[in-house]
């Protein structure tokens, strides 16, 4: 495991992490955008996107890069501290340079329902909640997503899952194919409360959406951890072409996100996952995604 850990700090060089938390935040991180920057800088990585549940991160992303020199991107997730499902939200973050738009995660009705499976964030909401969801009274797509996809394909963004149900993911695919959305990422679809199959994942794949593992999702945070073997499962059985690895890492509990992504490639590669399907997501399937 030594060896595989040796070539896991040479494999990082190049690697985009999709999907980092950072401080300042309503939860405690372990290291702030700088700090997040100025690591990933040291490692050798080509960029970073830092996340929150309750502020767009574009702004925030932007002093980040121009302060340690290193690519910082960041994005907006549509919960009630944004408006929730709020096209104005999408259109304010695309002009402070945002990348991602998530679909609503601590909000969403999916995850309210099953928020106990992220110990990390679980009772995070002190109040009684209308749960977001991207359904309406007939099982269709609430009519407030319509202006949020044209708003994401006009400004050319990436889309995410966030934390939706599995039958709200795959209308939203749909539609978002029809409005014109180019991109489209599966939020870290091991995620033990979303609750796919790999025969799902297999399925969304093919209309070209990319699919998101992140290591967090094996630790001791996650109430039922993802072995490793099943990141490789899924891996093997999707397509590393259709695959990208990040972390959803910054949480006290957990090393830093650096860390987190040295421990998958050295677990993936232990596993029998190659080098050159490891660069292939953690570089060249980011790097397509966004555009850098």
């Amino acid at each position: 495991m030594k060896n595989y850990r040796e070539k896991a700090r040479e494999l990082i060089k190049g690697a985009v992490d999709i999907h980092i938390h950072t401080a300042p935040d309503i939860f405690p991180r372990k290291i702030n955008d700088i700090e997040a920057a100025e690591q990933a800088k040291k490692a050798g990585m080509k960029a970073i996107v830092i996340k929150s549940h309750v502020t767009e991160t574009a702004s925030r992303a932007s002093i980040a890069s121009e302060i340690t020199g290193f690519p910082v991107y960041g994005g907006v997730s549509l919960n009630y501290a944004l408006g929730g499902l709020n096209d104005h939200a999408v259109e304010v973050a695309a002009k402070l340079g945002a990348k991602f738009v998530w679909m609503p995660t601590l909000d969403a009705a999916w995850y309210l329902q099953h928020s106990e499976h992220v110990s990390a964030l679980a009772g995070s909401l002190s109040r009684e909640v209308e749960e977001l969801s991207l359904l309406d009274p007939n099982n269709d797509l609430n009519p407030a997503i319509f202006p949020i996809l044209e708003a994401i394909a006009r400004w050319n963004l990436i889309l995410s899952t966030g934390h939706i149900s599995k039958t709200e993911a795959e209308l939203l695919v749909g539609r978002a194919k029809d409005a014109g959305v180019e991109r489209i990422v599966l939020t870290h679809a091991t995620a033990d409360f979303l609750d796919y199959r790999v025969e799902d994942l297999q399925r969304l794949s093919t209309l070209g959406v990319w699919v998101e593992l992140d290591w967090f999702f094996a630790t001791r945070l996650a109430k039922n951890p993802c072995s490793p073997g099943a990141f490789a499962g899924v891996i093997r059985a999707v397509g590393a072409d259709k695959v990208i690895l990040g972390t959803d890492g910054g949480q006290f509990g957990n090393p830093p996100p650096v860390e987190m992504l040295v421990e998958f490639i050295t677990n993936l590669l232990g596993l029998g996952i190659t080098e050159e399907e490891i660069r292939m997501m953690t570089s060249v399937n980011p790097s397509k995604l966004m555009k850098i």
